[in-house]
């Protein structure tokens, strides 16, 4: 009688090792892995000590600016001031008189030129017209002046300067300024006197009673 050997048939659990899914070199792993480098380099934050550096850098424009806005302002206020005042101290006259012909409107306007005449000093005092386009220049700043504030204020003066004996004098009504050395006279020379009647209104290089028709300015600066 021949006995056959059973065998219990056990269930076997084994571990199965992690490494034996992998046997291949080759076969790549199933599951993705995330591989963190603590070496990698990190940005640090900046320190106290710069950012007060460059705090300081921009306190240092602004200062300068302000510096700065402080010089340009005062001399831009100053040009400008002279600029503004550089017109009033220059004021001219000038029209175009008529033979025989006097005009109320050219002596009002000659009052009021002379009315203008405000400024505390001058420097320049030119008498001009279409007979002589240059004219007669007087740079004596202490006559020139004096001759201005008698205008003004209808005041006779004489002030020789250079060799002329310059005058201002109230003459028929308004004020006359002439070279010739004496008052309200037809001498020939440089002469205004607007106001005075009878186309006694002055002249330049001629007569200036009743003269012929000529252009007479006056300059002050």
């Amino acid at each position: 009688m021949v006995k056959s050997n059973q065998k219990t048939n056990k269930v076997v659990s084994e571990k199965l090792d992690p490494k034996s899914l992998n046997t291949n070199p080759q076969r790549s792993n199933p599951y993705s892995t995330v591989v963190y480098n603590d070496n990698a380099p990190k940005a640090s934050p900046k320190s106290k000590c710069s950012i007060s550096r460059i705090i300081c850098v921009q306190l240092c424009v602004l200062l300068g600016l302000l510096v700065l806005a402080a010089i340009i302002i005062p001399i831009v206020v100053l040009v400008k001031d002279n600029t503004s005042q550089t017109p009033a101290c220059s004021k001219t006259y000038s029209d175009t008189f008529i033979n025989g012909v006097s005009s109320s409107s050219q002596c009002a306007a000659w009052q009021s030129f002379l009315a203008s005449l405000t400024c505390t000093t001058y420097s320049t005092l030119r008498i001009y017209g279409s007979n002589d386009p240059v004219g007669i220049v007087l740079n004596d700043p202490n006559v020139v002046t004096a001759l201005a504030v008698a205008l003004r204020y209808n005041t006779s003066i004489i002030a020789p300067s250079n060799g002329v004996n310059w005058r201002a004098y109230l003459c028929s009504g308004g004020m006359e300024i002439t070279t010739t050395g004496c008052f309200c006279c037809c001498s020939v020379g440089y002469i205004l006197r607007p106001c005075w009647n009878s186309g006694y209104w002055g002249g330049i290089l001629t007569t200036p009673c009743v003269g012929p028709t000529q252009t007479l300015s006056i300059h002050f600066e």
